[in-house]
């Protein structure tokens, strides 16, 4: 269900009354769930005139994966109008202890109905083509999210980079990967990778001959969106491995499993420094392995929400 003109004034006042107070990555994950939020009910009530009871109801009957995003929204929009919480406020409580006490299984869970293995995944970068293997060996080496992969090319004689956007810089044996609009920028700034594989730098290469202004485009030449971009993924892969279901968040947690299955330390702390969070929040909600504190305090973790 789209968006009416009723449905846009509350946000309206929400972005007026705030943008100077919150960052623009930030407002930005905020629209983003504000609309998936409003989508979710048949009112022309805004958000911040539900009561907490119809709040929790709306959001019961999401995906379990949305609903700790879901709440916190509701949960903003009522402190911004200085509404009750302490309904929300306990169920965002009880959602993040389920999730974290269920997170192994929800996440072996996960991994089981992926259908696609660590191996498969790196098969499908093996024989993949074109933009293809650009957004699979993005996903694979850095662990990236969707909002990630909106990316603006340029070549290394342009000074465009700005602060809110994601870029790559395509210079002549190698490209540099920008990461400024991403989940947890606020709290870890703007990444910036090296790519130098003479695969991914040669498509590259093509890419910025082809005037596209983002890499990854739709029909229409325009960048997909944030909430487009699972469903292109989803597509892609399954070209290369039919009877996949993988999103960003799937990819990422099959190569959190190989890691952990290898034992392989240096690679846990590359995916946490890569995704933007640290060792201890991939054991806490992404793990697909039983870790007690110990073993967290050994592999260099330190206490993060993301």
């Amino acid at each position: 269900m789209a968006l009416t003109s009723h449905k846009t004034e509350e946000l309206k006042a929400f972005i007026n009354d705030n943008e100077e107070k919150i960052s623009p990555q930030t407002m930005k994950t905020y629209i983003n769930d504000y609309k998936r939020f409003r989508t979710l009910y048949n009112s022309k009530k805004n958000l911040a005139n539900l009561s907490q009871s119809e709040i929790i109801n709306i959001v019961k009957t999401n995906e379990e994966y949305a609903k700790i995003n879901l709440i916190k929204i509701a949960l903003t929009f009522l402190r911004w109008r200085d509404k009750p919480v302490n309904m929300v406020e306990k169920y965002l409580k009880d959602l993040i202890e389920d999730r974290t006490d269920g997170a192994v299984d929800k996440n072996i869970e996960i991994i089981k109905n992926a259908g696609a293995t660590y191996d498969d995944l790196m098969d499908a970068l093996d024989r993949a083509t074109g933009t293809d293997f650009l957004l699979f060996y993005l996903l694979i080496n850095f662990n990236t999210r969707n909002n990630d992969l909106i990316i603006r090319v340029i070549n290394s004689k342009e000074n465009e980079i700005t602060k809110d956007e994601n870029f790559m810089v395509v210079h002549k044996n190698k490209s540099t990967y920008i990461r400024n609009d991403y989940k947890t920028a606020k709290s870890y700034g703007s990444k910036t990778d090296v790519i130098r594989n003479l695969k991914f730098q040669k498509i590259m290469r093509d890419e910025l001959n082809n005037d596209n202004e983002y890499l990854f485009v739709n029909s229409k030449k325009k960048p997909y969106k944030q909430t487009e971009m699972g469903n292109y993924i989803k597509a892609k892969f399954k070209s290369y491995i039919p009877d996949s279901k993988l999103t960003q968040a799937v990819i990422y947690k099959i190569i959190q499993h190989h890691a952990e299955e290898n034992k392989d330390i240096n690679m846990m702390k590359n995916i946490a420094k890569s995704r933007g969070h640290t060792i201890d929040t991939a054991l806490k909600y992404y793990s697909s392995s039983k870790h007690d504190d110990k073993q967290a305090e050994e592999m260099g973790s330190d206490s993060d929400d993301e």
